[in-house]
């Protein structure tokens, strides 16, 4: 009786490691750095090893849910950055100055596409950035003027 009361608590406990293992993922998703990439590799692999349909279910719900939220962060951005606004942004100039990468890569996660089967969005830390290069943009061009 006690060994079928202590698997179930185990059970519990691996239950409870895979949400928090799901909530670590999440908040990983949108770094690209080599420590976040082999940490994600890692927890997915755990998750595949250790999960049972149970916590197969959970992960798929969970991963549905911040794709919903993926999808809304896209919609956003989209609004947020107009049509017309948006053929004004010197996009490779932001991309290469502000974050050292590609016109593409930039226009990639403003439009939240997906990427080697990852949808990416910007991270608030680099929507800050975004936001500071477009003011610092914008005053470098209100200044200008014709002599």
């Amino acid at each position: 009786m006690n060994r079928a009361i202590f698997r179930e608590g185990l059970k519990q406990k691996d239950m409870e490691n895979n949400t928090e293992l799901l909530k670590e993922y999440a908040s990983l998703a949108g770094r690209e750095d080599a420590k976040s990439e082999a940490r994600k590799a890692e927890i997915l692999s755990y998750i595949k090893t250790h999960a049972n349909d149970a916590d197969r279910e959970e992960a798929k719900a969970f991963i549905g849910q911040k794709m919903e939220q993926i999808k809304d962060n896209v919609e956003v951005l989209r609004k947020q950055i107009e049509t017309e606004d948006y053929k004004l942004l010197p996009l490779r100039y932001i991309a290469e100055v502000y974050f050292g990468k590609s016109a593409a890569w930039l226009s990639q996660r403003l439009n939240g596409s997906e990427v080697r089967g990852h949808v990416y969005t910007l991270s608030t830390e680099q929507k800050d950035i975004f936001n500071q290069a477009v003011q610092e943009i914008g005053k470098r061009i209100s200044s200008l003027q014709l002599a």
